[in-house]
């Protein structure tokens, strides 16, 4: 199998058959059979995940994982703008 260039969230399955989930600290190209990706706006739920926890996993259309994405930019962009609050003063 050709190897191809990996993006945080990609979810490989090596011959063993135990799903790999590529985070942000993974390797920069793979080998493996890729079955999907975890959408951006979960990520951060995966990260937090326990070792050996349950995970389920749910195919969502392109719109909704961008739809997904709006309440984490609303948050941020209000994160954003409390501290340039604090920086004015």
């Amino acid at each position: 199998m050709r190897s191809y260039g990996l993006v945080a969230g990609i979810i490989q399955v090596p011959p063993s058959g135990h799903p790999i989930i590529q985070l942000s600290d993974a390797n920069t190209a793979g080998g493996y059979p890729k079955i999907g990706t975890v959408i951006e706006a979960d990520l951060w739920r995966l990260a937090q995940a326990r070792l050996n926890s349950f995970i389920r996993f749910e195919e969502v259309t392109y719109g909704a994982a961008v739809a997904a994405m709006t309440p984490i930019n609303d948050y941020l962009t209000q994160i954003r703008r409390t501290a340039i609050l604090y920086r004015s003063h």
